[in-house]
This record gives C-alpha cells, structure tokens and sequence, in this order.
C-alpha cells in the first residue's frame, strides 16, 4: 500500500527535475541573441535587462515560513500518533495558515516582479518552476485542511490516518523542493 505514494512522489520529482534542467541549462550555458541570430557567443545570466529578486527578502521569507509549516506538520503528526486531538488541530492549523501566507507571499512576490514571463528563458523558467511549486502549495494546503477537518471531527486516530501520512509525506516534498528552488533560482541569481 505505501509503494503507491513513494510512486506518485517520484514522479512529482521528475517534473521538478525537468524544471531545474531547463533553467540550469540556460543559466550554465546563457547564448545571446545577437541580430535576430541566434550566436553562440556566451551570454549573461540573468540576462541583460533581468533584475532577479533578492534572495534574502522576501524568497528567504517564504523559506522560513515553508520551514516552520514543515515543524508543525511534524507536530501533529506527533500529537496524532500519541493520541492528542487537541495538538493535532493546533498543528494542522498552523500549517494550513502558514500554507496560506507561503501562497499570498508567493502572489505578491509575482506581482511585483521587475520581469514578466515573456521576457526570456529566465522568467519563463522561474514562472514555471517557482509557480510549478506554488500550486503543490495550494494542492497540499487544501489536502492538509481536509485533514484538519477530519482532525476537528475526530476521524483521525494513532491506528487510522493513513490520508494524514500522505498529505505529511507532500508536505514535506514541498518543503524539500524549495529548499533547491531558493538556494538554485533565487539565491544563486540574486541581485544583492
């Protein structure tokens, strides 16, 4: 029965690894375009004209909010093996509202951008990359909030949760894969 989830995880890492590929790929090897021909001459990364976000604002911002959503997750799931309804609620609460600020902050990160995603391979790849992961966010608040729900009516037990061990599992992937989005595509790039 556990084989499934580690399946369905092992293919969202493909679609992360093809992402990285793409975006590592045009940072290690930028071309420059040089009279509407395409030249090999070696370019810049980000290209001339990008300014990337600071890493350190807030990206870093939402890389702790990821992180403490990762500890309470953790709680709960503690709590849920012990028995303790109370301290599940409390930390599936948390996640879901943490999960909530990663998204609203990931929102108005995009929405103050100093690129749009037609400007080149670079915007193209951090839109598709970074929003990519933004909406397992959203997948994975929603699948928590079930969970919370379940918690609330007391569906969960130490013997029954099997939905709360996935949605835990997703959660954690999606801590994981920020972790190499900061550190790859905006601490790496990063203006400061």
């Amino acid at each position: 029965m556990i084989e499934k989830p580690n399946i369905f995880i092992a293919s969202e890492v493909m679609f992360f690894v093809g992402f990285f590929w793409a975006y590592f790929g045009a940072a290690f090897f930028p071309i420059a375009p040089v009279a509407n021909v395409w030249d090999i001459k070696a370019g810049v990364w980000p290209p001339a004209g990008i300014i990337a976000f600071d890493a350190f604002d807030l990206p870093f911002m939402n890389t702790l909010i990821l992180l403490l959503s990762g500890t309470t997750v953790t709680w709960a799931h503690a709590a849920l093996l012990e028995g303790n309804n109370r301290d599940v609620i409390r930390g599936l609460t948390c996640t879901v509202i943490l999960g909530l600020l990663f998204s609203c902050c990931q929102a108005y990160e995009y929405s103050h951008a100093a690129f749009k995603l037609t400007d080149g391979k670079y915007a193209s790849t951090f839109f598709l990359a970074t929003g990519f992961h933004g909406v397992h966010v959203m997948i994975g608040t929603a699948f928590l909030a079930v969970n919370l729900a379940r918690a609330v009516r007391g569906h969960l037990n130490p013997k029954q949760h099997l939905g709360f061990e996935f949605a835990a599992w997703y959660w954690h992937f999606v801590d994981v894969v920020w972790l190499f989005l900061f550190v790859g595509i905006y601490w790496l790039t990063s203006t400061k």
